[in-house]
């Protein structure tokens, strides 16, 4: 089966048009054209992939016709046919035209068969690189539009159960100020606690749509970088201890001060700290550390729980992502065992590291826990390493 694109040969001899044709048409659908404006006038119509030219025609030169499809045609295959070749003539074309093959007068068949099949094989591959290349922006731009969409959905759902809410913990306040009875008053505290766990759901998918879509306010400047270390593990020692999980804490012996804003950082160091829980079994052991490094200042979180699949590693910072477990098993036991949050933690870690032009990296394996390290550049005083 001939090829869509074809074979042009340009040649102002009509027997050399026809000695190409013979010696090309029983595998490859050939033109013929007299001139370079003959050729480009066809190439307007028909879609050629290789373009054999004598370098000698009158009016225009096969030199000048080739640069002028290099403008016109640039994934053109060009082959110069020439009985005078000479080293000027030779720079002109492949400056000018990018000339892929050179042949020489009197030319043999298999030579030319063998140059126009490799040129050939060449167009080819360029456009299947062209067509990957069209193949992989389509799908960027898609998974840019979902993560859009994901976003927008994000700040719609806070947005629109962020009134209800308001108005169910009101209603639960003015129900507290009545004369209940006990088993109506037990019924109200049951209410409540799930009003709040609520809002607290609703808060994080406003945070997180603000981080996404980085609408957040970063305010950086100094901060020493232990102190708000243990503040953050102080927060979770009481669920720890609940669940006799140990936190072993090395501050380090040197004072580290980084670039940082202490809301959004503890916040990044809150999620960390309430997977480790969460994904440590109870008696378990969780170890956090900070150290300077070359002008970073560096923050491990590491448990030794359940650990993270390999197929899963890759989307671990994604929203919704799988690494979290089976979201059939969220449960409202915010930091109990195995229980799953909104699956939006590490993306939002992810998110709040960025806007510090900072990193977040993970090592993990199933059965041997994970090692979260957050990197953030070093405030420039002598308390960094």
């Amino acid at each position: 089966m001939l090829s869509e694109h074809a074979v042009l040969a340009v040649d102002d001899e009509p027997a050399n048009q026809r000695a190409v044709r013979r010696a090309l048409s029983d595998d490859w659908r050939v033109l013929t054209a007299g001139s370079g404006d003959e050729a480009l006038a066809l190439m307007a119509r028909e879609p050629v992939a290789l373009v054999i030219a004598d370098q000698r025609m009158p009016g225009m030169s096969g030199g000048d016709f080739l640069a002028e499809t290099v403008q016109r045609y640039p994934r053109v295959i060009r082959v110069v046919l020439t009985g005078h070749p000479d080293v000027d003539t030779l720079l002109d074309a492949i400056n000018r035209g990018h000339v892929y093959h050179f042949l020489g007068k009197p030319w043999e068949v298999r030579e030319l068969r063998q140059v126009v099949r490799h040129g050939l094989e060449r167009f080819a591959a360029a456009a299947e690189r062209v067509r990957l290349l069209d193949e992989v922006r389509a799908a960027c731009t898609r998974a840019q539009r979902e993560a859009e969409q994901k976003s927008r959905l994000l700040a719609l759902t806070a947005h629109e159960l962020g009134t209800p809410l308001h108005i169910a913990l009101n209603a639960v306040a003015l129900l507290r100020e009545a004369e209940l009875s006990a088993a109506s008053a037990h019924w109200v505290d049951t209410a409540e606690r799930a009003v709040v766990w609520l809002a607290s759901g609703v808060a994080q998918l406003h945070d997180a749509a603000r981080i996404r879509t980085r609408r957040f306010p970063v305010q950086l400047q100094s901060v020493a970088l232990a102190p708000l270390v243990a503040s953050a593990v102080a927060e979770v020692q009481a669920a720890a201890a609940e669940r006799a999980l140990d936190i072993v804490c090395a501050l380090g012996a040197e004072a580290v001060d980084v670039r940082a804003d202490p809301h959004w950082l503890r916040y990044a160091l809150g999620a960390l700290l309430s997977n480790a829980v969460r994904f440590t079994p109870d008696g378990g052991r969780i170890e956090v550390l900070t150290q300077a490094d070359d002008g970073w200042g560096v923050v491990v979180v590491a448990d030794r729980g359940i650990g993270i699949a390999p197929e899963h590693l890759a989307e671990v910072f994604e929203p919704f992502s799988a690494a979290g477990g089976d979201p059939l098993l969220h449960g409202s036991g915010r930091l109990a065992f195995g229980a799953r949050g909104l699956g939006l933690g590490l993306a939002m870690v992810k998110g709040i590291m960025e806007a510090h032009e900072g990193a977040v990296a993970v090592d993990s394996a199933p059965g041997r826990g994970s090692r979260f390290t957050l990197r953030l550049r070093c405030t420039p005083t002598d308390r960094c390493g």
